[in-house]
C-alpha cells in the first residue's frame, strides 16, 4: 500500500467539532489513549492522531475504490443526513441516511426480501397498477413504499 498525502488540516477539523467526544459518564475506557483533555463533561479527542488515522482509512478507501470495490455510507443523525445522501449520490455509492433497520447487515434474509418488497412496488407503481386498485389499497402500498424508500433508497 503506498502512503498517499491527503491534505487533512487540523484547523478545519476543529472547526467541524471532530474534537467532541463522548460525555465523560458513557466513555469506555479503551479510548483512554485517544483522549487529550476533559472539558466541560466531554471528552476532548487528540486530533494529531486522529489527523493520521484518518489518513490511514483514505489510503484503505483510496486502493479498496481503485479495485473497483463497492462502498456503504452510513450516517444517520440529522445534521449529517443531507450530507451523506448528497456524497453518496456523487460517488455513486449506497448510503443509508435515516434508521438503520437493525440486521441490515447481519441479518441478510430479511434485508433481501425488502430491497425486492422494495422494487416491486416501485416497477408496480411506474407500471401505473396502484391506479387500478381501491383507494384504500393504493394508500396502503403507497405508505409502504414510502417507508421502504426512507429507508432503503439510497
Amino acid at each position: 500500500m503506498t502512503r498517499r498525502y491527503w491534505n487533512i488540516n487540523l484547523k478545519e477539523m476543529i472547526e467541524a467539532g471532530v474534537h467532541f467526544g463522548h460525555g465523560i459518564k458513557k466513555w469506555n475506557p479503551k479510548m483512554a489513549p485517544y483522549i487529550s483533555a476533559k472539558r466541560k463533561g466531554t471528552h476532548i479527542t487528540n486530533l494529531a492522531r486522529t489527523a493520521r488515522f484518518l489518513s490511514e482509512a483514505c489510503d484503505l478507501v483510496f486502493d479498496a475504490a481503485s479495485q473497483g470495490k463497492s462502498f456503504l455510507i452510513v450516517g444517520t443523525k440529522k445534521r449529517a443526513a443531507d450530507l451523506v445522501a448528497s456524497a453518496a449520490i456523487r460517488s455513486r455509492c449506497h448510503y443509508v441516511n435515516k434508521k438503520w433497520f437493525s440486521g441490515m447487515l447481519t441479518n441478510w434474509s430479511i434485508t433481501k426480501t425488502r430491497l425486492s418488497q422494495f422494487r416491486d412496488l416501485r416497477a408496480e407503481e411506474k407500471m401505473g397498477k396502484f391506479h387500478h386498485l381501491p383507494k384504500r389499497d393504493a394508500a396502503i402500498l403507497k405508505r409502504k413504499l414510502s417507508t421502504l424508500q426512507r429507508y432503503l433508497g439510497g
